[in-house]
């Protein structure tokens, strides 16, 4: 399936016919996303399957449920079983009937809500593409943990279980322990940023390739500036949220530097 770009409810309304694409606005990360939204606090999609290239949802409607407001991102959608709805979007309020086994492409939603207005239940299947694009936007959100100098909302970036390795270092286990290895680094190195270079893929392995800037101006420090380049090896779980990573970095270089030696691109 992840050879299909995903699709919506407002794109399959305005289908006539199965196939036919609807170009959309992009969607905007302002609105929660379908499987956040629910009605009246319940969910009502559930995650079928997930991996580095897409994310697969079921979203099933009795008569008289709908979903809150949310946004979609691009996606393939498929009617499991039809019925009445009733969407509300930019466009205003309308009825459509979605037809068992109807398919559709979708560019993304900005925003809508939906209502079973009929006397059937409606399930709905989402198949959202991933890729690079998204891998890079949490790469970079990463990065901005990295250089915020708040250790636990870098944590929040790792399952529960998550596991921090640099080099052949100690293995940090767990959220408060990646904290605290965190941490050591922002306190040592105040005004340290790290910068997103690129992202790569090694079959379910992500490579974050990242460059650090900061002075050793912490605790006992040496004063000294560091400008290194190195990368780390990321491993998630179901959720998006990192289970492993091994960082690489020039030992020897950062010694040197941090010792207030020239570095290797200086003259």
């Amino acid at each position: 399936m992840n050879r299909y770009v995903c699709r919506s409810f407002a794109a399959l309304a305005a289908a006539a016919l199965p196939g036919i694409v609807v170009a959309e606005p992009a969607a905007t990360p302002a609105l929660p996303d379908p499987l956040a939204a629910g009605w009246n606090g319940e969910r009502v999609c559930e995650k079928l399957h997930e991996d580095l290239d897409q994310r697969i949802l079921r979203c099933t409607f009795p008569p008289g449920v709908g979903h809150e407001r949310h946004y979609h991102k691009p996606h393939f959608g498929y009617t499991l079983a039809g019925g009445r709805m009733q969407l509300v979007d930019a466009s205003g309020t309308r009825e459509v009937d979605l037809v068992t086994g109807n398919t559709s492409v979708s560019e993304g939603t900005p925003g809508h809500e939906v209502f079973n207005v009929g006397d059937t239940t409606v399930v709905y299947l989402v198949v959202e593409s991933k890729g690079m694009v998204e891998l890079e936007a949490f790469a970079r959100r990463y990065a901005d943990a990295w250089s915020s100098n708040d250790p636990e909302a870098f944590a929040a970036y790792y399952a529960e279980d998550g596991t921090f390795r640099i080099n052949d270092g100690d293995v940090s286990a767990g959220r408060e322990a990646i904290a605290q290895t965190a941490a050591s680094f922002m306190e040592s190195f105040p005004d340290m940023v790290v910068r997103l270079v690129k992202v790569t893929r090694e079959g379910d392995y992500v490579n974050f390739h990242w460059r650090w800037t900061g002075t050793n101006t912490g605790p006992g420090g040496t004063g000294n500036a560091v400008d290194l380049e190195g990368y780390e090896r990321w491993l998630f779980d179901d959720d998006g949220l990192i289970t492993e990573t091994h960082g690489r970095m020039d030992d020897a270089e950062y010694q040197r530097q941090l010792a207030g030696g020239h570095s290797r691109d200086d003259p």
